[in-house]
């Protein structure tokens, strides 16, 4: 086998060449980041069982490279941050799926949100110089954000200086590439002395948030040569529409700094190639694309276990950088859905969220044992039907039809193991328990239906589905199950 980087390939950055036959395997990278991501395809070819040997590689020709820079993930949700271990597994789990960044922004870290002023202690940095490390072996980018807002007077050199002291510390363990994120404040200034500076117009806190990033690209960045430019969070971070704020902060922060955004809404079910255009246009600069999928810091009774859905894939000519996705406080759990962000923005137009689903539940330990509820926690976005399909049997089933459909799904939901070994099955096992009792509801309500079961064991089985705070088919099967009961008891 050899590998070897060739920039004169005609390969986009991070693309590669695999060739595989009778002579061997060859590897050419059209940088550093190409030939690690063709090592990791040729990983993923040498994980497919073969009968016949050990280690197999099929005769192959692959010319490969992505259709967004950007593709990571931004450890942005409210609620308890990922430990160390966690993030270090993440990295390695970027590396293997080419998700090429990942931003530390947990909202509930201190040192990052309300204590920004402050160094880390001792062992927080040399956690972060650890992540850095790892980042840069696994060619994941390491972005460090700081979210300042909360209390920050941007008009005030001494405020400025302490945020550029916050981010040499960092700098001296390693981080290279930094976000501003402005993000959940409020929307007007509230010290006098930036009132004064930037007026108390709508739209007035643009300037103070670009007048932050502007000092800090000047004199953080530029001076250490920082190789990538700034990213910022405004405060007016979803929509599409032109507003005052957006006006001026198109006017006046630095042309090269990136801008982060969130959708038509905080949380979103599509996200047309209409709407990126017009939220770059509206911000006047280059957006990435904040996905607040598959994050559930807005309802911790939840888990997210689906593909990626309703995200445009025809983005020639659209100003998007990429995609960063905000995962679930379940670090592990957040890999089935994240892994189908990684196959979205390697290959837009041969994006199949089915198929992606499929092969992130074959991939990931634990993951299949567990298909029953992955299958009832796949809904998205999160006001969505929690089941269209078991909802559509439920109400078959009022209607007098069939119910051999329906109770072999619910007996799938009775019958999940709680043996299940991985994390994956330690974070989940709470949504694992309140299946199990939600499938022997629906099951005790459906032999009340057909007759062959009695009243107190549906209204005890219906009780102990609903005691559980882990939310899984809550607006499917009680509701099912208390029409029975009525239809039982009228």
């Amino acid at each position: 086998m050899e590998v070897r980087i060739d920039g004169d390939t005609g390969l986009p950055p991070e693309g590669y060449t695999l060739t595989a036959g009778d002579g061997g395997v060859l590897i050419v990278g059209a940088d550093a980041a190409g030939a690690f991501y063709g090592a990791q395809t040729l990983a993923a070819l040498l994980a497919a069982p073969c009968a016949e040997h050990p280690a197999c590689v099929p005769e192959t020709d692959i010319r490969d490279w992505p259709d967004l820079p950007l593709r990571g993930t931004i450890e942005g949700f409210y609620g308890t941050p990922w430990t160390h271990a966690d993030r270090l597994e993440h990295l390695r789990f970027s590396a293997r799926h080419k998700l090429n960044t990942y931003v530390y922004a947990p909202k509930d870290d201190p040192f990052h949100r309300e204590r920004w002023r402050e160094p880390y202690p001792e062992e927080e940095l040399a956690r972060l110089a650890e992540l850095v490390t790892e980042a840069r072996a696994q060619h994941v980018r390491f972005v460090f954000a700081l979210s300042p807002g909360l209390s920050m007077t941007y008009s005030d050199p001494a405020e400025r200086a302490a945020l550029r002291a916050k981010a040499e510390q960092v700098w001296e363990a390693g981080v290279r590439e930094y976000a501003l994120l402005f993000d959940d404040i409020r929307p007007e200034l509230s010290q006098l002395r930036d009132r004064e500076t930037y007026g108390t117009e709508e739209g007035a806190s643009a300037s103070a948030h670009a007048a932050v990033c502007r000092d800090f690209a000047e004199r953080f960045l530029a001076p250490r040569g920082a190789e990538r430019p700034l990213t910022m969070v405004p405060t007016d971070y979803a929509g599409t529409a032109r507003t005052a704020y957006r006006d001026r902060l198109a006017a006046e922060l630095p042309a090269d700094v990136l801008v982060w955004w969130t959708g038509s809404d905080v949380v979103v079910g599509a996200i047309p190639a209409y709407d990126m255009t017009a939220a770059a246009a509206s911000y006047g600069h280059r957006v990435a694309l904040w996905d607040n999928f598959p994050v559930n810091d807005f309802d911790f009774s939840r888990v997210f276990l689906g593909p990626l859905v309703g995200r445009a894939t025809d983005l020639d000519g659209v100003p998007l950088e990429g995609i960063t996705a905000n995962p679930m406080v379940e670090s592990a759990a957040s890999r089935i859905a994240l892994t189908t962000v990684a196959d979205y923005a390697w290959h837009l137009a041969a994006y199949d969220p089915a198929r992606s689903h499929r092969r992130a539940i074959r991939l990931l330990p634990g993951a299949t044992e567990l298909l029953p509820l992955v299958r009832a926690c796949s809904a998205w976005p999160p006001g969505d039907d929690q089941s269209p399909a078991l909802t559509a049997l439920c109400a078959a089933a009022l209607e007098g039809g069939p119910y051999e459909v329906l109770r072999a799904e619910l007996t799938r939901l009775a019958e999940l193991p709680t043996d299940v070994p991985g994390p994956i099955a330690r974070e989940l096992a709470r949504w694992v328990a309140a299946a199990k009792d939600m499938g022997t509801a629906g099951l005790a309500a459906l032999d009340l239906l057909a007759g062959a079961g009695t009243l107190a064991a549906a209204e005890e089985a219906l009780a102990r589905a609903e005691s559980h705070e882990a939310n899984v088919l809550r607006k499917v099967i009680p509701p099912f199950a208390r029409q029975v009961l009525e239809r039982v008891t009228a």
